[in-house]
């Protein structure tokens, strides 16, 4: 207990928005821009790839995009181990060396097989990049007042990267520039990431949350104070803390997440992590091919898909004014809106002409982030965090390993039975998350995160 008798907890509920969580918001979007970036990259690389390596366009999938999601899996689990442990920074900072590093020696893979190995190296780095960087590392520092609209706020600033890499691979992949193919040029281009390192390390401070949890209060009342301090010169007194209560880490089993308290969440976060990654990047990551394989040029291909990645930005900032509605919680934010990508889905399968491909294209686009801001910050608060960073990566590591499974078999069944057979396996699985949520899920948007995680 802190000086007053507050935890640290009830005191970082009281702060009103200071400068500390602007500069830490910037932060924290840039390195979640360049963790889509790469999520996104994939998807404009695979016909290049397949052309430079003479393989198949499926296997170009599979070693650009499948493998990648296969290191997150692996990632998932073992960087979030490290983030209970060790802390969120240091987990944090590790992972963006090494998906960096991954990333700039990418475009040098002398063969198919290397180029896999390397995609996943950059997996490892890739999967818990966004749990750490904003699920955790925001439910944790900002308030619940504001702490959706901060995490949306983030995935707004981060999702303008689809559209830059959209907007690079139209004007790079055409082309050779200095040597190198156009594709191998947006490897490059996402390894600056690695830039961040140092800011990362001087600029973000641990989570206070975590350290109280870990029994290293002064090390919390430290960060905390400082934090308090800035928002008393900026905002003026602060209001009596509320009352919070906070339960000391300990070393938790994988079968607590099955107790009775937790195990009707569980299920319902294991179901939904392995399902929703075949509804959202059936589409986020298959699109290029898909029209690829519908019949249209590389060129058309590029300007088409630059379009339509416009929409995942307007998304992104639809969910800031919805993501804590009370009326529309985040439960139905993520369940209602999965059902309607799924019969987006279907309709981007039957479409045939240009502007067909691009509307209903944008419409995917402007659904999948009003989702995937909810369910991003849905799954982070669902568990206390003695156990979160642990129990989140568990269920995110299961949608990495939904995206390893599905990036590898909807191709096949892409170039074997066309667009609209896949996205009608698409739309089987944005049901299931419908049904899986809508009767599993707890109500979410608006509690504090010690009370929502009980």
């Amino acid at each position: 207990m802190q000086p007053g008798g507050y935890t640290i907890a009830a005191r970082l509920e009281r702060l009103p928005w200071t400068s500390f969580h602007t500069r830490l918001l910037v932060l924290l979007s840039i390195g979640e821009f360049f963790e889509l970036y790469d999520l996104f990259v994939g998807g404009f690389a695979v016909v290049p790839i397949s052309h430079y390596y003479g393989i198949s366009l499926a296997s170009a999938i599979y070693y650009t995009i499948a493998l990648l999601f296969l290191g997150a899996f692996v990632g998932a689990i073992a960087f979030t181990l490290i983030g209970d442990a060790w802390g969120r920074r240091s987990a944090l900072l590790f992972n963006l060396a090494l998906m960096s590093l991954a990333y700039l020696a990418t475009p040098f893979a002398p063969d198919p097989l290397t180029l896999g190995l390397l995609r996943f190296l950059a997996g490892l780095g890739v999967g818990p990049e966004a749990l750490i960087v904003l699920d955790i590392m925001i439910s944790e520092f900002f308030p619940a007042k504001f702490r959706g609209r901060a995490l949306a706020t983030a995935y707004t600033i981060s999702w303008t990267a689809p559209l830059v890499v959209a907007a690079l691979a139209y004007f790079l992949v055409p082309r050779t520039i200095l040597g190198l193919q156009g594709w191998q040029w947006l490897f490059i281009i996402g390894g600056l990431g690695v830039l961040l390192f140092l800011p990362y390390r001087f600029l973000i401070p641990e989570s206070p949350r975590w350290l109280e949890v870990k029994g290293r209060a002064a090390e919390a009342d430290k960060i905390v104070s400082k934090m308090e301090e800035t928002a008393r010169r900026e905002r003026g007194e602060l209001p009596e803390p509320p009352q919070v209560e906070v339960v000391r880490s300990e070393r938790i089993p994988i079968g607590e997440l099955f107790s009775r308290e937790y195990r009707r969440r569980t299920i319902m976060l294991w179901i939904f992590e392995f399902l929703q990654t075949g509804v959202y990047y059936g589409f986020a990551s298959l699109a290029p091919s898909v029209l690829y394989v519908k019949g249209f040029t590389i060129v058309r291909t590029l300007e088409y898909t630059m379009m339509i990645y416009a929409s995942y930005f307007i998304s992104s900032v639809i969910s800031i004014f919805v993501i804590d509605s009370v009326k529309f919680d985040r439960k139905w934010q993520v369940a209602l809106v999965a059902l309607l990508m799924g019969v987006v889905g279907l309709a981007f399968g039957l479409s045939t002409t240009p502007a067909q491909v691009v509307a209903t294209g944008f419409m995917f686009g402007l659904l999948s982030n009003i989702f995937s801001n909810a369910f991003h910050q849905y799954g982070a608060e669902l568990y206390p965090t003695r156990i979160r960073a642990f129990a989140d990566g568990v269920q995110y590591s299961l949608s990495r390993l939904g995206n390893y499974v599905w990036l590898s078999v909807l191709p096949l069944v892409l170039t074997a039975y066309g667009p609209l057979a896949m996205y009608m396996v698409v739309f089987a699985m944005a049901v299931a998350v419908f049904l899986d949520v809508g009767i599993l899920g707890p109500r979410a948007s608006q509690m504090a995160l010690e009370r929502l995680s009980r």
